[in-house]
């Protein structure tokens, strides 16, 4: 079985596991189908022969991949290889249904024939780079759940190709972590006594070759707003309407600094959610800057409009929350460990 194969084979039977997280649960992980996606990982580990092996109280899967170096070799490092197990929860079907698009040659690509779903080249031009290839998507009634069962596989697979090769390798330890995609919950639970790496490298994204080694300092918002109810006919000066207060806190907030607006290591505020009814609002924000000040100035600017809102309406119970999720990884590098960055670019020398 070739390389591709054996990629494949493993990403379809993972992806086949309904593994969605879910915002807003206070347990980790947030669904059950985590648990199920661990048990399987735990099995494939140890037949590969990984040590170690074990599921922690928050679905956290740890394991060893013990040294192979002849005596006498001079010490390396301990690494690390991550990745989540959770996939996206869009509101679609959790059931995935995968198929393969052989020798892609450009266009439209129709997921769903009966309802008429397609991934349009206009909407994601980045299809033009893989023509040629096979392509995998999903049916169009879910996500294909790539993000991260890709990245699950490749790991497998690369483990796989070290042991039946017996390449010559130091100490490997893997995490295979839950909720990544609701706030990053599964990593901040891990026990880093049974990941004792002196560095470590997340598959999580994107094209072919592509290195991330920064990363936006990370933050969510959550407003909550208590209004005041009244029938329309007599709600003159009485009437306190939350969703017209979540629109005016939105609207302090720059247009221009939104995700469809920026890019790079440019900043942003994502208002990415409202809830509202008649008696109370909900606003959820993402907010990201990779410069660390900025990114504080933007918690600041959050902060503020809330404030202002609270005066222009002293009848409303406004409440804010703000968690930091996770730093910028590139403020921790220093001249002892940024070897770890150019290990992956020779690698991806060597690998062509």
């Amino acid at each position: 079985m070739s390389l591709q194969e054996r990629l494949t084979e493993r990403f379809l039977r993972y992806a086949a596991v309904p593994s969605q997280s879910k915002e807003g649960c206070a347990v980790v992980p947030s669904t059950p189908g985590q648990w199920d996606m661990a048990k399987l990982l735990k099995e494939d580990l140890a037949e590969l022969g990984l040590v170690d092996l074990e599921i922690s109280e928050f679905c956290v899967l740890t394991g060893r991949l013990p040294a192979n170096l002849p005596a006498g070799h001079a010490p390396v490092p301990n690494v690390g290889w991550v990745a989540h197990m959770d996939t996206v929860d869009v509101n679609l079907s959790s059931e995935v249904h995968p198929q393969i698009v052989k020798n892609y040659q450009g266009g439209d690509v129709l997921l769903n024939a009966e309802k008429q779903i397609y991934i349009k080249v206009s909407e994601h031009p980045e299809l033009n780079k893989y023509i040629g290839s096979d392509l995998i998507t999903s049916d169009g009634t879910s996500v294909l759940g790539a993000d991260n069962k890709a990245a699950v596989a490749n790991l497998m697979v690369a483990l796989e190709t070290i042991i039946k090769e017996n390449r010559p390798h130091g100490e490997i330890y893997v995490a295979f972590v839950p909720d990544e995609e609701v706030g990053l919950c599964g990593s901040k639970k891990m026990d880093f006594s049974k990941f004792p790496v002196e560095f470590a490298y997340t598959i999580d994204c994107c094209e072919l070759g592509e290195v991330v080694y920064q990363t936006f300092n990370a933050g969510s918002a959550h407003i909550k707003i208590k209004g005041v109810t009244a029938h329309p006919m007599s709600a003159k000066n009485t009437l306190v309407n939350p969703a017209l207060v979540a629109v005016d806190i939105i609207n302090c907030f720059d247009r221009m600094q939104t995700p469809e607006h920026t890019e790079g290591t440019e900043g942003f505020v994502w208002v990415n959610s409202i809830v509202s009814n008649p008696s109370q609002a909900t606003v959820s924000i993402k907010i990201r800057d990779h410069n660390r000040e900025k990114y504080e100035a933007k918690k600041e600017l959050i902060a503020s409009a809330v404030e202002y809102l609270k005066v222009r309406n002293p009848r409303a119970r406004i409440e804010l929350e703000v968690k930091d999720m996770y730093g910028n990884i590139a403020d921790a590098l220093t001249d002892d460990n940024r070897c770890a960055v150019d290990h992956l670019y020779r690698a991806l020398e060597i690998a062509g």
